[in-house]
Parts: structure tokens; sequence; C-alpha cells
């Protein structure tokens, strides 16, 4: 970690509540409904229930995934989490006792990702070419591989309605018993990450060429911005879904989406990092916009009043993700297996 004097910074901005120490890569994090829990998977698919007592915490591993873990997502009352792994399975766990309750075929031994819609307890499931659905009794409603590579990312509509699909050409949306077939954005591109505005407006799409790629659900228009450094695979809406945060370099972008959209403006621009940034994420019910780079900072923005940071702190290790929950506390998993809970003060 590079030498930054952060002395200058409000300190009560950031304050550490408590750290447990996983002793893996921590690829991702999910904060329970009722923000009184925390499911984590590391690189080598170790699953872990984190109980959060505030200013202390307490955890449990509850199993593992064979050949190592990629996501982790809990249903939208809270009663259980699922896991997606390199074993070909989707692990369903109990929220209560941690007990696994059921095991998924995925239809590809790599499963990138397991997620549940957040109105309904249907589970989706990206392996490979294939997408699965899965209804609150687990049994599979919906299957589709009509995509032109491997799957890169899913993500729902935040009102529930149907599931979008990243991979090559574009972006595939699924809207099961609505649809006689997906719907198609196409891009002549490798799209890697896909992330919905709040509203279910639009679709940002981050690709392998260093660009973002927007869409206009509704319309199918599409706008493109480039001239990032990197792949762009940082995306994060403000909770009004007129604000984009991209990555893509050292530099936080902001992309103002109201009106005409992205096309044709320059983003407002955010320059403290030294070095990539590894994770943005917008508060869920706040302004407040947290940062990190692969020198294990952390930095804390008020990024729609001012372009200077608010809060810092250096990190044991790079952060591997970044959760917010309703309360204003910022969950930190990072790559030498450290979890980290932060209040962020002054909301």
């Amino acid at each position: 970690m590079l030498d930054l004097d952060l002395s200058h910074l409000n300190k009560a901005s950031l304050v550490e509540r408590w750290y447990v120490e996983l002793n893996d890569y921590i690829i991702d994090l999910s904060w329970s409904p009722n923000q009184k829990q925390l499911a984590a998977i590391t690189v080598e698919g170790a699953v872990f229930l984190i109980e959060d007592h505030d200013d202390e915490a307490s955890f449990k591993q509850l199993g593992a995934h064979n050949g190592g873990g990629n996501s982790v997502s809990w249903i939208y009352d809270g009663s259980e989490f699922a896991t997606a792994g390199h074993d070909g399975l989707i692990k369903v766990w109990d929220a209560d006792n941690g007990s696994l309750i059921q095991e998924l075929s995925a239809g590809d031994p790599w499963v990138s990702k397991a997620t549940y819609s957040p109105k309904k307890g249907i589970l989706a499931s990206a392996a490979g070419k294939h997408l699965k659905l899965w209804n609150s009794s687990r049994q599979l409603v919906y299957e589709s591989s009509d995509h032109a590579s491997t799957i890169a990312d899913i993500g729902w509509n935040p009102d529930g309605s149907g599931i979008a699909v990243a991979a090559y050409n574009g972006i595939t949306l699924h809207v099961p018993g609505r649809q006689t077939q997906p719907r198609k954005y196409v891009w002549k591109g490798s799209s890697l990450a896909l992330s919905w505005s709040p509203d279910s407006k639009y679709i940002a799409s981050g690709e392998q060429d260093s660009t973002v790629h927007f869409w206009y659900v509704k319309s199918g228009e599409d706008a493109q911005m480039s001239g990032f450094p990197t792949k762009v695979l940082e995306l994060s809406w403000d909770r009004s879904g007129r604000w984009l945060a991209t990555g893509g370099g050292a530099v936080i972008c902001l992309w103002d989406c109201a009106g005409k959209g992205p096309a044709g403006r320059r983003p407002w621009q955010y320059d403290a990092h030294l070095n990539k940034l590894t994770q943005l994420a917008f508060q869920t019910h706040g302004d407040r916009l947290a940062s990190t780079d692969s020198d294990g900072f952390l930095f804390l923005w008020e990024p729609l009043k001012h372009n200077k940071i608010i809060g810092g702190v250096g990190l044991k290790a790079a952060a591997s993700c970044l959760r917010w929950n309703r309360e204003g506390a910022l969950a930190v998993g990072q790559r030498d297996g450290n979890l980290v809970k932060f209040a962020s003060n002054g909301n």
C-alpha cells in the first residue's frame, strides 16, 4: 500500500465498528434484508454467515463449494441465501441455523452467479450459456441458452419483472410469461458487467473494449461512453437513477443520465486515487459514494455536492467488495480475507 496522507480528512465520516478474519480473498458479500447478518463467499469456496452485533461480530463457516466460489444472494424475506461456485452447483442455506437446504444443478461446472428476484422467491443462475430460474419451492420453471457466449453477468430488473443477461453481442432480457422470446439489445462487443438503474429505465454495461454501453430499456436506444484506460467493471447508480458512477481507471466518472441521457455529455470527474479503482458503491438510501483502489485506499464522497473526498482510510489489502446497508453502514471485503464494518456518520 502506498503512503498517502489522510490526516486532513474527517475521521468521523468512516468509523470502524468491527472486523473479522475469513482468511481468504472475499469474492462476494451480501447484507440480509433485516441488516443483522452478512453472507460471504471466498475465492476458495468457503461460505460464511456473519452476525452483526453493532460494535462486534461473530461468524461461522457453513460449508464450501469444491473448487471455488463466485457469488452470494439473499431471498427477499431473509429466510435463506444462495451461493454459486465452481462445482456446477447453487447451494441454498438456511439463515437461522446455517444448514444446507438444497443443492441445484446450474448446467455447467462454472456457476458465475446466483441471484434472487428482489420481489419474489425466484432464484436465477448463470452457468456457461445457461440461464435457469427456480421458484420458491426450488423447482425449475424457466431455462434458456439463447446467448452468443458464456454469460458474464446477470441482473434482475428492480421491479422483479425480468432478468437481463450480459454476454457477447450485448444484453438479453428474459421476462418469462410475458414474452414469446427474449428481447435482444444488440451490440457488437463483449459485455462483462451490467447494472440496472433503480427506476428500471436504463441498463449500463461495462465492455471488454474499455467502454460503457448505455441502454434505454423501453425504446432499445443506446449510447456509448469511451475513453477509459482499462475495462470497466465498476458500475454504480445513485438511488434516484439519474447518476451513474463508473470506474475503468483511477478516476471516478459520474454521468448524468437524465433527459437526453449521457450521450454527448462530459462526465463529472473525481480524482483522488493514485491507482486503478477496484470497487464503487453508492449508498442505497443516501447520496454518499464509496470507492477503493488497488493500493488499498477507501475513500468516501458526496459527489452530488462537490468533488472532494470527505473520509478515507488505508485498508490492510485492496477491497474486493463493498456493500452498504440501509442504515448507512459499509461492509468491506478484502483480498486478504479481512471483513470490516464501517459506520458512515453524518448522513
